[in-house]
């Protein structure tokens, strides 16, 4: 009864761990993003400077866009893949066995 909470328990910390890593290295992509908007702006110093400046921001909001959609994915699929990871605990603890319910070896 208890192997499948410590099981579960150390799949949470594990988890844990890769959703925190990876929100780090979102954090640190946005920030670096960020900054070289920042110095894009320190450049402009006329005004076709600026004009290029405008011209590159519909390419940075769709690549923000992009990055914002494939960092919710990875994150989705994390998710999928813990809850999966969770139900072959379970499904191991309910047959007590260590093989998922419903799998026959080949």
């Amino acid at each position: 009864m208890y192997e499948p909470v410590g099981k579960i328990g150390s799949l949470v910390v594990s988890n844990l761990e890769r959703v925190a890593e990876f929100q780090m290295d979102a954090a640190k992509s946005y920030a670096d993003l960020t900054m070289k908007q920042w110095k894009d702006i320190a450049d402009i110093k006329d005004v076709e400077s600026l004009k290029n400046f405008a011209a590159g921001q519909a390419e940075l909001a769709s690549e923000i866009s992009k990055k914002w959609v494939e960092d919710m994915k990875v994150l989705g699929d994390m998710g999928i893949e813990f809850k999966d990871e969770v139900e072959k605990i379970l499904a191991t603890s309910r047959n007590g066995a260590d093989k998922p319910a419903g799998k026959t070896g080949a």
